[in-house]
């Protein structure tokens, strides 16, 4: 025993003497960088801490991931928290395809993103404007990083669930906070957009946005679990979920939540929720929650001056913007600029940079009602907004990454349930509403490179694959033994 134990002494000397050394040049890193400049300190100890969590466990990049879409204000230098983990992020997942601790499983939603990239990619040889476009692609390249982290890291619906968990509590730590800023809730004025909820990215309509996607999925956790203070958990963050969206104020986030709210108690129960009685609990406390917060006169009459915006031309809100705050000014623009350009576009994200000139020269735009901006202004539409900058071409395959995306996961939700993965059944069904509430919303803001589509797109092919794992070991001639 003592001859075959000795060798491993200096072998555990050596590795402690490495994570010494590793420890001291690191600290020394991190050091000069700070003396240099103390934000690329501040970067560069996110890397390293996020790079040290990824090595111990690749998985957790899940976690940092999902966490990173409602804090996307904190950024160091100009670059936000998603521009510095998702390189790391793509390390991981050539390192893991390479080691074949990970998979990709194909679908035909793969091959729509692949020739939407393709087509992003290609504008760049007809764009008005070169830099704007390599911007967008950048942005572009870390959405489809997140995409590739959860479809290809998921392996176990044990993570799928952790993963979700996560995405629940960021959804009600940041409500909770945006909530607290509101003045409809607490009061008081707030230093946020004239009192507007925004949560940790910085815009009220995207913080919207990222809630209606989250929504769907809480209501299928607080349904499934059979652990009382978890049902508690996951019934509360959905309350918070909707308040929170309420309280953006978001003409869009207002109209897609009621959309989503309404389909609701017409989904087959099962679909969702374990069974009928879980989807009346649901829907009953949600109802009583709403009529608590609609108790407080000062929330609700900011939610309905807002909304009644949308249907009033002349009125305006508390902050004195009228209805669609001037949006249909600068759709006017973009219609000129698909006019001009009817068939390529102006190149992928270059759009804000023609945007004050067509403004000018646009027929019928009212300039005070929606002046021109210093850098330019998006056309506040995804939809609009793909059609003006790829043309009818491009506006067609991201319709079709979004279409092929929800036949994806309506044929995963169908295969789940007949092999019995009722769990994986119930997510495929809340993420195709997910993306209802994303589609709605998105007609009023830009999100082609947004997050929140990118992880639904990637978890749509995990769930593929978790299905079929599911189904191969209930198989007959599955065995376990090595």
């Amino acid at each position: 025993m003592s001859t075959l134990a000795q060798p491993l002494l200096p072998a555990t000397r050596l590795k402690t003497a490495q994570w010494a050394a590793i420890g001291v040049f690191v600290a020394v890193v991190l050091g000069l960088a700070t003396a240099i400049d103390p934000l690329a300190g501040v970067g560069l100890a996110i890397m390293l801490g996020v790079g040290v969590a990824t090595v111990l466990r690749p998985s957790s990049i899940l976690v940092i991931l999902t966490l990173s879409v409602f804090i996307e204000i904190v950024s160091v230098g100009g670059t936000t928290i998603s521009r510095l983990v998702a390189p790391i992020a793509l390390l991981v997942v050539i390192v893991e395809l390479l080691r074949g601790a990970g998979r990709l499983k194909k679908g035909p939603q793969l091959a729509w993103v692949g020739a939407y990239s393709l087509m992003a990619l290609a504008s760049g040889l007809w764009s008005v404007s070169a830099g704007a476009t390599g911007y967008l692609l950048a942005s572009l390249l870390i959405a489809l990083t997140y995409m590739l982290c959860y479809a290809v890291l998921l392996e176990s619906e044990q993570q799928l669930r952790r993963v979700l968990f996560i995405l629940a509590f960021g959804s009600l730590f940041v409500g909770v906070w945006s909530l607290l800023s509101f003045k409809g809730v607490i009061g008081g004025s707030s230093n946020l957009q004239g009192g507007r909820a925004q949560g940790g990215v910085g815009d009220p309509n995207f913080f919207a946005n990222i809630q209606l996607v989250v929504l769907p999925v809480v209501l299928v956790l607080a349904a499934d679990t059979k652990v009382r203070w978890q049902r508690y958990f996951f019934g509360f963050t959905a309350l918070v979920g909707i308040a929170s969206i309420l309280s953006t104020l978001s003409r869009g986030g207002l109209i897609a939540l009621l959309l989503v709210l309404v389909l609701i108690p017409f989904i087959p129960a099962r679909a969702i929720f374990p069974s009928p009685r879980h989807k009346a609990v649901v829907i009953a406390f949600l109802a009583v929650g709403l009529l608590v917060l609609f108790s407080r006169p000062t929330f609700r009459g900011e939610i309905v001056k807002r909304a009644t915006t949308i249907f009033n031309q002349n009125q305006t809100d508390a902050s004195g913007s009228s209805a669609g705050s001037g949006r249909e000014e600068i759709w006017k623009a973009a219609m000129h600029s698909i006019h001009d350009h009817p068939a390529l576009g102006v190149g992928y994200g270059a759009f804000i940079t023609v945007s004050n000139e067509l403004l000018y020269t646009t027929p019928g735009v009212d300039l005070e009602k929606f002046p021109p901006r210093p850098n330019g202004i998006e056309t506040h539409s995804a939809f609009i907004g793909t059609l003006a900058e790829l043309g009818p071409f491009g506006l067609f395959l991201f319709l079709g990454v979004i279409i092929s995306t929800m036949i994806a996961l309506r044929r995963t939700a169908v295969r789940a349930r007949n092999a019995g993965a009722h769990f994986l059944s119930r997510v495929s069904n809340a993420l195709v509403l997910s993306l209802v509430g994303w589609s709605l919303s998105s007609m009023f803001i830009e999100t082609e490179t947004a997050r929140p589509l990118w992880i639904v797109i990637g978890i749509s092919l995990a769930l593929s694959k978790l299905v079929s794992n599911q189904v191969a070991s209930r198989s007959p001639g599955h065995s376990t033994s090595p």
